[in-house]
């Protein structure tokens, strides 16, 4: 264990030059760039998959970035000393929310009217002045996979003729379904989507630039001013956060099907964020670990404590997820239902069961054990495992609406050029950010507690 102290040398938690660590923001931003081409050539080629794939992207990485900035909120506001080394990498990770809108304009320039065409049409419709009776037939038209698919599967697939599917979709339940729409209509527009996204984007921009900078200001002054001024704007950032965060979740992934809706929907986003965020800490470190670096600062006490907080997270999440999936299936409520009919056909069914083995009942066995946590290669793996699924949650959240809830489960290679243009980006940008600072909060008055950190 590392008898440091603070009067240490700041160089010692640097990237040294000529490591592999040090060019590593390179090959990130190749592999961005060369994504960023094919989703821009798969763009030209179908623009409707384009942006859906590059919306589950988006949101994946997003995430991360999220989970990264609570992560280090949450440090400051109970005021913990053991994780003061482990935060440098998070902070970093935060620092990336400041490329995010950049790489969210494709969603507002070329991906509304593609993503969220069930109620921005009727929107810009009723805007326009067409006829009441006009926007509900255009609402009806948008969103006949939405309950119709309900009734078909509940109550129309026992009677046989194609009469009966078509009837389906004027049922009186169509009508108060797009009634619902109409009624949504103030916030779901174009003009305050926009709006309400760049308004998330400053919170969490400010976030991260008053908590970064802060700590990194920190490094050189040796100012207790500065602990003191994070913790008191700690609670009201915990606020700001996850207002902000929930209703992002509602209007880019739950406007996907703008007739359901789920109140602990922004609650499962946030587990998702927390939990790849937990496991990108631990990935990252280990990596870090691997070359030499902060073997002394990070080492088996603060990853069996952040091997903790990933396995309660995990748990959190199933615990969330579950209680979603079991209020609407007991309940058994045609526009409730719809969530789970969409993830239950062609193919969805397989893929939603392969998901809950493998993002909690696999990884909460291999999790559960204190020496899988002690044993870092071992929590390496875990974590590695457990962000891999976040990938293919944040799929199974948005790209079951890219064939409008027909023609089942489609994977297609944007969905991988997506992800490597915007992770590549985003990594880069973060990893560049790690060459440019000590890799620990060198400043911090807690910083020989946590050297010393020890699970009793």
């Amino acid at each position: 264990m590392a008898k440091e102290t603070q009067t240490q040398s700041p160089d010692r938690y640097r990237i040294p030059r000529g490591v592999g660590w040090a060019n590593a923001w390179k090959i990130a931003g190749g592999l961005g760039a060369l994504g960023l081409v094919m989703s821009a050539a798969g763009y030209s080629a179908d623009p409707h998959r384009f942006a859906f794939s590059w919306l589950y992207a988006f949101m994946a990485v997003l995430a991360i970035a999220l989970g990264c900035l609570f992560y280090v909120i949450i440090q400051h506001m109970t005021g913990a000393g053991w994780s003061v080394t482990t935060r440098r990498i998070p902070e970093t990770f935060a620092s990336g929310l400041w490329i995010l809108p950049v790489l969210f304009l494709p969603v507002i320039l070329v991906g509304m009217d593609e993503l969220y065409q069930p109620w921005l049409e009727h929107s810009e419709a009723v805007h326009a002045g067409v006829a009441e009776e006009e926007g509900h037939a255009s609402t009806e038209n948008l969103l006949g996979a939405s309950v119709a698919r309900a009734q078909e599967h509940g109550e129309v697939h026992h009677e046989s003729g194609g009469a009966h599917a078509h009837d389906a979709h004027h049922t009186p339940q169509h009508a108060l379904h797009a009634a619902a729409i109409e009624a949504k209509i103030p916030f779901l527009n174009r003009t305050f989507f926009i709006v309400r996204a760049f308004i998330y984007f400053a919170i969490w921009a400010f976030l991260a630039w008053f908590f970064v900078s802060n700590s990194l200001a920190q490094d050189t002054s040796k100012d207790l001013n500065r602990t003191k001024r994070m913790q008191s704007g700690a609670p009201l950032a915990t606020f700001a956060f996850g207002m902000s965060l929930t209703f992002a979740a509602f209007d880019w992934m739950m406007s996907l099907e703008p007739a359901w809706y789920s109140t602990i929907f922004g609650v499962q986003y946030f587990a998702v964020a927390i939990v790849s965020a937990l496991a990108t800490i631990i990935m990252v470190a280990y990596a870090l670990r691997s070359s030499g670096i902060l073997a002394d600062a990070i080492h088996v006490e603060h990853y069996h404590d952040l091997g903790k907080l990933m396995f309660g997270f995990m748990v959190f999440w199933a615990y969330i997820s579950f209680s979603q999936f079991m209020l609407i299936w007991y309940a058994s409520i045609p526009e409730e239902t719809t969530y789970y009919h969409m993830r239950w056909d062609g193919g969805w069914q397989t893929f939603s069961l392969f998901l809950a083995a493998t993002h909690f009942i696999i990884p909460f066995f291999m999790m559960i054990s204190r020496n899988v946590k002690r044993r870092i290669p071992l929590l390496a793996f875990g974590a590695a495992w457990l962000l891999v699924n976040h990938v293919l949650e944040c799929f199974w959240l948005v790209m079951p609406y890219a064939n409008h809830g027909e023609g089942g489960l489609s994977v297609h290679w944007m969905d991988i050029a997506t992800v490597l243009g915007i992770g590549g980006v985003y990594l880069s940008f973060v990893l560049f950010r790690m060459t440019q600072i000590p890799l620990i909060p060198i400043g911090d008055p807690r910083l020989a507690r946590a050297l010393h950190h020890e699970v009793v």
